[in-house]
């Protein structure tokens, strides 16, 4: 049995252990290139990560709406891994974009569930089929940064199937090798200890892969094994093994859990341990970066001005051609094999393009000097290629965005430059949603996201006409923060998802908001057009088909989406909701027909009732449509008889003509609990330093841990230093411990928080046991 507890913990950071004539795992970071760190106690990344190709992050693979995109690229990952042998990639990450002010939502696919499911589950698919596992994170309802060790996502039953299990569930009919679960709270219990997460992934879904804590999110060992968690990362240096070994003696149900566990265990390392290695092409991987940018770029606006030609003269002005914003912060950050500058590549492109740096990138600031070589610049030349962007620290793992504003010397230089010459074009630079008021001023714009390591390349050569864009948004572009339902706050306790199922266009589109760029919107070089529709409907499915026809001049992608509206009901639905899609390849005067089948379950939903999907009966439209506002073709699609289970439900404000989520106490089971709590004693290991600050020995481990902290990032900047300054105070006290590699053991740790709440005997016994114990 001791044997099997020491299995259900890791050996150090990114390692399980070798027991039970059981060889290691090794486990990296994804999920849109390897992060293997040189040092395996390192999870920082200070010490520095094995080069690796930087593919384009999900934020914009998402945009590809091509499944078989996001699988070249998980399929080239799982070569890198086999190369630096790695088992298991921890990815992807299919987590929501609930609010574009999300730090990780590069991370993420999209704000609509079908679309996020769909790539993620090709993701899975791809990689295991090269034999290395996937860790599908992060399990789930983790949608902010802020208090994202602690808080508790209240979410009813409803949403949480709609919009945030769907991509999980997606994943798990691919059976991945690990599922992480995520460090918050979801309805009062810890994801790594929640019995109802894991009756939904065992019971429900049948997942019979193993179960792996992200890393120091595990709060009660004992509890999160017999819920839902096998094994425990990183190593917590055997404080939690001999927790169990006593516990269990007399625990039967959990001896029984920690066999199960044990044997997931085994079956994984017996399955994932014989990974071949493999030999990279590095050079071809980066082509694949460079074809998957392509792919997902959009183009947002074109007032004749793309694409360039060669014998124009044009400058490309901005700080980010020489230091391109190709990738997001924190536990994703590659170390790239190979990274292009475009101000080092023009010439590759056109003799008659040229450089100005214009503003610093990693400044707010406007040089003058600068700004007077970019205007004198701009007046000589026929068009500009403005490239704009969010630095570094502005999006990455553990800190929220507070705006969606780009930093303001990038604008006033705009503006500017707008005054000496008005044919520009801007190339935008960012991991999720900024504000792109100002398109009307411009007369082309490219939204490229962080586009990877070969990012420059796929940009020009999108510019430039060698390739024409396909991509379309995956994610509602709104003006400002506050045209968004979901706010994000400092509670430090919970957070309601009280919108309900009214996530991203599913709101805007429901009560008619005004947006800058609508879900699935993008341009092409060319232009289709939709004919001959066809319908036909049976007792449980319809057969939609219909022609399109590329009129244009060249060869061109179309994403075809189809929607459903929903009537009205005693139940509050989202006016309309994507089910399927499909791109399209077409060359010039070249026509397809399009064939979808769509089936009644399609039409379901939720009914927290009865715990499961139902359909009503109603009049339902299929709508084919370019993206979510702009409908080609409509179809009334009639269910005659709701589901017998079906009762009507008691109408609440959600229902209302205007966005009400005043009744979503009405939605929950139990009493909501406060957003917002003092923290006060007694405190305990999941306490933070934020909460035991005011306490003597609280304000001794925070100048003890700042100091640690600076001693590891003393040579960092950016987004590291922003991270470790920004979360320190929001991590549970037992998380620094694991992470502190020993450092700041969690037993001594455990004893200070018993002086703490004035146990002083209890406290100093467990120190001197400490220091006996060495």
């Amino acid at each position: 049995m001791n044997e099997k507890i020491e299995l259900l913990d890791g050996e150090n950071v990114w390692q399980t252990k070798e027991v039970l004539g059981l060889p290691a795992l090794r486990m990296a970071d994804g999920p849109h290139g390897l992060r293997k760190q040189i040092d395996s106690g390192d999870h920082l990344g200070i010490g520095g990560s094995q080069k690796a190709t930087a593919f384009p992050p999900a934020s914009l693979l998402g945009c590809s709406f091509d499944p078989q995109v996001v699988a070249k690229v998980a399929s080239a990952i799982a070569k890198e891994a086999k190369d630096q042998q790695v088992h298991i990639v921890l990815g992807p990450g299919v987590n929501i974009k609930r609010t574009p002010l999300c730090g990780r939502n590069f991370e993420y696919f999209s704000e609509d569930p079908i679309l996020s499911a769909q790539m993620g589950k090709a993701y899975v698919k791809a990689m295991e089929k090269q034999g290395i596992g996937c860790s599908v994170k992060h399990f789930c309802c983790n949608n902010q940064e802020t208090y994202r060790f602690t808080q508790d996502s209240i979410v009813d039953e409803r949403t949480m199937h709609e919009i945030y299990l769907r991509s999980f569930q997606a994943c798990i009919e691919e059976n991945p090798a690990t599922v992480m679960v995520s460090y918050n709270k979801v309805n009062g219990e810890y994801a790594s200890e929640s019995t109802a997460l894991g009756k939904i992934l065992r019971k429900d879904w049948g997942y019979t892969g193993v179960v792996v804590s992200d890393w120091g999110a595990v709060s009660n060992r004992i509890r999160s094994v017999k819920a839902i968690c096998d094994l425990e990362m990183p190593s917590s240096h055997g404080y939690r093994s001999n927790i169990m070994k006593e516990a269990v003696k007399n625990d039967p149900d959990l001896e029984e859990a920690i066999d199960q566990s044990a044997e997931r265990i085994k079956k994984l390392v017996k399955k994932y341990a014989k990974t071949a290695l493999d030999k990279v092409d590095y050079d071809n991987h980066h082509q694949i970066a460079r074809f998957a940018a392509q792919e997902s770029i959009v183009l947002l606006k074109n007032e004749g001005m793309l694409p360039f030609q060669k014998e124009e003269e044009t400058a490309v002005i901005g700080g980010f051609a020489e230091s391109l914003r190709y990738q997001g912060g924190g536990s994703s950050h590659i170390n790239p094999y190979r990274l292009e500058q475009m101000n080092t590549i023009l010439s590759d492109y056109s003799k008659h393009i040229s450089y100005e740096k214009g503003y610093d990138s990693k400044s707010k600031e406007l040089d003058e000097c600068l700004v007077k070589r970019a205007l004198e610049k701009a007046q000589k030349v026929k068009k500009i290629l403005y490239l704009m962007g969010l630095p570094d620290e502005y999006e990455t793992e553990g800190v929220d965005r507070t705006t969606l504003a780009f930093p303001p010397n990038q604008l006033a230089l705009l503006h500017q430059l707008l005054e000496v010459n008005p044919n520009i074009v801007v190339v935008v630079l960012s991991g999720s949603v900024v504000d792109l008021s100002f398109c009307s001023q411009i007369k082309g714009l490219i939204m490229a996201y962080l586009p990877g390591q070969a990012g420059s390349r796929s940009i020009l050569d999108i510019v430039y006409g060698m390739i024409n864009p396909s991509g379309r948004l995956s994610e509602t572009f709104i003006k400002d923060a506050a045209d968004c339902n979901v706010k994000l706050t400092r509670d430090n306790h919970a957070v309601y998802y009280d919108e309900s199922i009214f996530v991203g266009y599913r709101y805007y589109h429901s009560f008619q908001k005004e947006v800058v760029y609508p879900f699935g919107y993008g341009l092409s070089y060319t232009a289709f057009t939709y004919h001959d529709p066809s319908y036909q409907q049976t007792d449980d499915q319809a057969i939609v088909s219909f022609s399109i026809t590329n009129t244009g001049k060249v060869s061109g992608k179309e994403v075809v989406q189809l929607y459903i509206d929903n009537p009205a009901a005693s139940v509050h639905r989202a006016r309309r909701e994507l089910k399927y899609f499909q791109k399209i390849t077409l060359q010039p005067n070249e026509t397809k027909k399009v064939e979808f089948k769509i089936k009644n379950t399609d039409f379901s939903f939720f009914d927290q009732h009865v715990h499961d999907w139902v359909v009503i009966k109603g009049e339902y439209r299929i709508v084919i449509a370019k993206n979510v506002n702009e409908e080609c073709f409509g179809f009334l699609y009639k269910i005659a008889e709701s589901d017998p289970r079906f009762q009507e439900h008691e109408p609440t404000s959600y229902l209302d003509e205007n966005y009400n989520p005043s009744d979503f106490a009405k939605l929950i089971p139990f009493p909501l609990p406060p957003k917002t709590i003092k923290k006060r004693r007694p405190y305990s290991l999941d306490s933070t330093l934020e909460d035991i600050k005011n306490t003597i020995i609280g304000r001794i481990l925070l100048i003890f841990a700042k100091k640690e902290a600076n001693k590891m990032i003393a040579k960092e900047e950016g987004w590291m230093r922003l991270v470790m300054e920004k979360t320190l105070l929001e991590t549970p006290i037992r998380s620094l411990a694991i992470m502190s590699g020993g450092v700041l053991p969690v037993e001594t740790v455990e004893g200070l928080i018993d002086i703490i709440n004035f146990h002083w005997i209890t406290g100093i016994k467990k120190l001197r046991k400490r220091k006996n114990n060495g």
